[in-house]
């Protein structure tokens, strides 16, 4: 059976596309792959009010929004600094988990380093979500001690009755 010309064009389109389609989902599998968790510490200076703080950590929040995906942001509020920055006494702090792709970490470190605002960052990989032996595994555990023989007293002699006086 012979397989018309306009008939092997449509089939080859066909395959074509399904391979286009295969391709796009196994480069979207691969791009999830490479998605990391992330956490952000920020702090915004404390000498600004509140309403212009938020404002800063929205703009963080967006910016990290657009390149990945939060998994969770905690506002804590105004405390005081361990140490002055800046001359500064007090900020607003901030903690932002969130998973995007490694090379995203450069661009929002940059973005932080030039916003003034943003007095002091970090970007860390949390701890809990690495896989590796477990720790009970790794340290080795500490020998039970032999228990200590109890000291042996020392033998009380009975008092010897004094010698009675002869009178």
């Amino acid at each position: 059976m012979k397989v018309p010309p306009v008939a092997s064009l449509q089939l080859l389109h066909i395959l074509l596309l399904l391979s286009a389609v295969v391709k796009t989902a196994e480069i979207q599998v691969q791009r999830e792959e490479l998605l990391r968790e992330f956490e952000l510490m920020f702090i915004v200076d404390g000498t600004m009010p509140e309403e212009e703080a938020t404002a800063v950590a929205t703009t963080v929040q967006s910016f990290i929004s657009a390149k990945g995906t939060i998994l969770r942001a905690d506002p804590w509020g105004r405390r005081r600094m361990a140490y002055p920055i800046n001359k500064k006494q007090d900020g607003y702090y901030w903690v932002i988990a969130f998973e995007c792709e490694p090379g995203e970490v450069d661009a929002l470190k940059r973005q932080l380093r030039v916003n003034e605002n943003v007095i002091r960052w970090m970007v860390t990989r949390p701890e809990h979500r690495k896989t590796g032996v477990p720790v009970e595994t790794v340290v080795p555990q500490e020998a039970t001690p032999e228990p200590e023989p109890a000291p042996v007293a020392a033998r009380v002699s009975e008092p010897t009755p004094a010698p009675e006086a002869q009178g």
